[in-house]
């Protein structure tokens, strides 16, 4: 069962320290060089060891044949080639074989003289394309879009076409073992699918052993791996990591990737290489999990079709980048590619370490090529060396814990060591891994800092305490991590009394980092008491603070007016009364007139009667207040009292004819044919939003009677309010009166209500 592997940034969340270190020479084993090849296309690419060349060919419009050394350099061109594609080397080495399709023909070139040494015609219009040697015989793929076949050529130079019984709807693709075998393949795209039929070559003839369509839409390149077992088929529109099995076209089993982009090719030990995108290709193992190394072309680059190949021993990958155009050549070579990149990672926290503190140091590995199923943790030995100041030159930890892996967080295993801080000094761990296998070497030096730093502290007190009553207030600190026991806790505690603060004791701090300050405050009000942890030897001060509000007596007090209601412009007589206080007898005196805002009237010491005495000359409704600020045992308190102000009302009546005396009371004498019988009113202190009310009543039956009441008349601007009725609604030589009543408005009233006088009436006829 494989494990999964997680991704360096998921590992870095967990070991910290993300700088990668990569052992002595491994830099220069994982470099990739980019060389541009002197061709205006690329078609094929074979591996020469033996003889040192790389030989690559530029398909149509080309006329030779690219050589190189294995490192891309010294360039020469095999002439009279033109318009070369498919390569093959003979299984002894001693041949190139070309495909010339615009020659109908395929070329035999000698890898020492590197000169044609034959040319076979495989027929009009036959355009031979991909090449393969299986079983000793030269085989390649022909045709054109449309129809195609299966050709080879025996030792003796005799071409044969069609030795594949069955039909093509194009050129197929070959590929063969990565050394020489009987197993052939062959392959085309059909739509969505492609066309795959497996064989053994034998005797110059072909053997079918299974035809099958593959799920696999835009086809561009497949391989046999080393064993002849199984077939991988790359698709850039559908990348897929199937094995399919070359004695049936069933999958069987998964590669360690998937096999996508547009080249695949087998080293003959079986590692596989495919592309990693668009841009780059990969090197992994056929099964198992995970890849050895990515490499990348620089864009506009991409990897070319059938732009992979691989050095026979495995110590070079070559690979082949193209424009968007498929022009610009580039050769890319990777060394060293079976050996996977080690990257180590560090346990610890940002935090120093204080002097003295146990700690637990722990190494762990991150790599891109998983672990097998049997392997507890990454193969190859660790060193871990301490550096301090008492061992500057490094002191070898002779057996550090190893951990085997598990997911999520520590896959590849990892070793730790414990100790304790120095106490003054640096401290750091030098790593070193071996590398095994398949892993490279890697090593990396970590810091751990050791400093002095602050914990965290926190308290719990109570919101409000009685005065005079004991109280406690808790607290506790917090490391990040394991601590030394030292230090204490000093209190300092500020109230009325003490505005500036003063100390009131120390308490020592437990193992647990936990501490108690017990008090009886006799200062009533807010009690902020500060604790401050001096740090001791280790650690760095720290101060946390909590405020407790004392409960304090509530004082007797009051205010009141000489009067409560007043015409505008009077004086108002304000007296403020305080009862028994502690240590202070301050009142303030305050008016606030409706409609603005609250001003001072007097502030001081109140007599020896408790009194404070102001004077106001008031002009609208005012409310008057008296604020004791409070002392160390009486609250502060606020009271207020209200004045009203009594506006006054002038009556006017019109058009009377006269007056006559009726007993004692005068009356208007009004005559039914003025039609209309007119009584105004002014309000002063004129207000806008105030009403006025009007009430007639009549004599009669010895009483008087409500005729009529005219509700809710607004005042004008300029304080008048105008009343008008029809004298013929008067019975003639009655009795009447007449009055007013003024109303405030309801919001932002000035004044109080008033009404006015009665004015009296008569109407006689005529």
């Amino acid at each position: 069962m494989k494990l999964a592997r997680f991704s360096p940034p998921t590992a870095a969340t967990l070991l910290l320290g993300l700088t990668t270190v990569i052992g002595p020479g491994a830099v220069d084993s994982y470099a990739a060089s980019d060389v541009p090849l002197p061709i205006a296309h690329f078609a094929h690419m074979v591996v020469d060891a033996p003889h040192g060349h790389l030989f690559i060919s530029g398909g149509s419009g080309t006329d030779g044949i690219l050589v190189t050394d294995l490192d891309g350099g010294n360039p020469t061109l095999i002439g009279g080639e033109p318009g070369a594609t498919g390569l093959a080397l003979s299984d002894d080495g001693s041949a190139l074989y070309a495909a010339l399709p615009d020659q109908d023909a395929i070329a035999a070139i000698s890898t020492e003289s590197l000169t044609e040494s034959a040319r076979y015609g495989t027929g009009a219009g036959t355009r031979p394309d991909s090449l393969a040697v299986a079983g000793g015989t030269l085989w390649f793929g022909y045709g054109t879009a449309g129809a195609g076949g299966i050709g080879s050529v025996d030792g003796t130079g005799t071409v044969t076409l069609r030795q594949d019984s069955g039909s093509w709807p194009a050129p197929p693709m070959l590929a063969t073992t990565p050394t020489p075998s009987g197993v052939l393949a062959a392959a085309v795209q059909t739509g969505d699918t492609s066309a795959v039929v497996t064989y053994r070559a034998e005797g110059g003839a072909l053997t079918r052993q299974a035809a099958k369509a593959l799920p696999v839409p835009g086809l561009s390149d497949f391989a046999v791996t080393a064993d002849g077992q199984h077939l991988a088929v790359s698709s850039w529109e559908r990348p897929s990591d199937n094995r399919y099995r070359t004695s049936d076209l069933a999958v069987d089993g998964r590669f360690a990737m998937p096999v996508g982009a547009t080249a695949v090719a087998v080293d003959p030990d079986g590692t596989v290489a495919g592309g990693a995108g668009p841009y780059g290709f990969e090197a992994f193992p056929e099964t198992g999990e995970g890849y050895y190394h990515e490499y990348y072309f620089d864009d506009p680059l991409r990897l070319a079709p059938d732009g992979l190949a691989w050095a026979p021993d495995g110590s070079r990958l070559y690979a082949v980048g193209v424009d968007a155009s498929g022009g610009a050549p580039t050769l890319q070579t990777a060394r060293d590619p079976e050996t996977a990149w080690v990257r180590l990672y560090g346990s610890s926290t940002t935090t120093p370490l204080a002097p003295g503190e146990p700690y637990t140091f722990r190494a762990g590995f991150d790599s891109p090529l998983s672990l097998s199923a049997d392997q507890p943790m990454i193969p190859g030995t660790v060193r871990i060396t301490r550096y301090d100041d008492a061992d500057p030159d490094g002191l070898l930890i002779p057996d550090p814990t190893s951990t085997p892996g598990h997911t999520p967080s520590d896959f590849f295993g990892s070793y730790y060591v414990v100790g304790t801080a120095p106490a003054t000094g640096s401290l750091s761990f030098r790593v070193d891994y071996s590398g095994d296998g398949h892993y490279a070497p890697a090593s990396r030096t970590f810091d751990i800092p050791v400093a002095k730093y602050a914990p965290t502290i926190a308290l719990t007190a109570p919101s409000a305490a009685n005065r005079a009553a004991a109280m406690t207030i808790t607290g506790r600190l917090t490391w990040p991590h394991a601590h030394v026991t030292t230090g204490a806790v000093h209190v300092v505690k500020t109230d009325q009394g003490h505005p500036s603060g003063y100390a009131v004791g120390t308490v020592p701090v437990a193992a647990d980092g936990g501490f108690a300050f017990h008090d009886t405050p006799q200062v009533g009000g807010a009690n902020t008491y500060a604790f401050t942890y001096d740090g001791g030897t280790s650690y760095l001060p720290v101060t946390a603070s909590a405020k407790v509000q004392v409960s304090r007596a509530t004082a007797s007090l009051s205010v009141a007016t000489d009067a409560k209601s007043y015409h505008s412009g009077a004086t108002v007589k304000v007296t403020a009364h305080l009862g028994t206080t502690y240590n202070s007898r301050v009142v303030t005196l305050y008016a606030q007139p409706a409609g603005a805002s609250r001003t001072q009237l007097k502030s001081g010491k109140v007599d020896a009667q408790g009194n404070l005495v102001a004077y106001y000359r008031i002009s609208r409704n005012t409310v008057f207040s008296a604020a004791f600020a409070g002392d160390y045992r009486y609250a502060p308190r606020t009271v207020s009292t209200g004045a009203t102000v009594t506006p006054t009302v002038r009556t006017q009546m019109q058009w009377p004819t006269g007056t006559t005396r009726i007993g004692t009371t005068t009356y208007q004498v009004f005559y039914k044919s003025e039609v209309n019988m007119g009584f105004n009113l002014l309000v002063t202190p004129r207000q806008s939003g105030g009403h006025m009310t009007v009430y007639l009543e009549h004599y009669y039956s010895g009483a008087w009677h409500q005729v009529t009441a005219q509700d809710c008349g607004a005042v004008y601007s300029d304080g008048w309010y105008g009343y008008v009725r029809a004298l013929k609604l008067f019975t003639s030589n009655d009795h009447y009166r007449i009055r007013g009543h003024y109303t405030p408005p309801a919001n932002g009233a000035q004044t109080g209500s008033v009404w006015s006088q009665w004015t009296y009436l008569t109407v006689h006829p005529g």
